[in-house]
């Protein structure tokens, strides 16, 4: 049976909504984000991410964000600390201590019912890449979200 309006209401309300961005860089790169822009005829505006794709975003800011970042804006755990990895070798330790972190991080996303899957691999196309493949459930769905979030441990990248 459905969940009733109201619900579904207040469970979108509880995902949020934040200002939209746009990444222009290959499908689920996730890389160089800017604010998306929403247009209407005459009028060009400021794209707002709603309910799911809100909660797409959240989620990928919170794993692309150094923790210790938002120190200064009041947030000190907010992140992860897998991007202190960056410069290690893509070996399978490295990989079991980036899953630690990014398991870390989401921890503390109140949004988050809990994590079906989270693996760390290496990506075939790009030694010194891995590809951060998650499962989980938000808040009041039924049907999980599916992410893939590459990540370079080459310095620089």
């Amino acid at each position: 049976m459905p969940a009733p309006r109201a619900d579904l209401d207040v469970l979108m309300r509880r995902l949020g909504r934040d200002l939209a961005l746009h990444w222009p860089g290959p499908a689920g790169g996730w890389e160089d984000a800017d604010l998306a822009v929403a247009q209407r005829p005459g009028l060009r505006d400021i794209a707002v991410a709603r309910d799911l794709a809100a909660a797409d975003q959240l989620l990928v800011n919170r794993l692309k964000t150094r923790r210790g970042e938002l120190a200064a804006l009041g947030h000190p755990t907010y992140g992860s600390r897998h991007h202190e990895r960056i410069g290690e070798p893509n070996t399978e330790r490295t990989r079991h201590l980036i899953k630690r972190d990014v398991l870390e991080c989401l921890s503390h996303e109140p949004r988050i019912e809990r994590i079906e899957r989270c693996t760390v691999g290496a990506d075939a196309a790009q030694r010194g890449t891995v590809r951060i493949v998650l499962t989980l459930r938000l808040i009041g769905q039924d049907v999980p979200r599916n992410l893939v979030v590459p990540f370079s441990l080459e310095t620089g990248a």
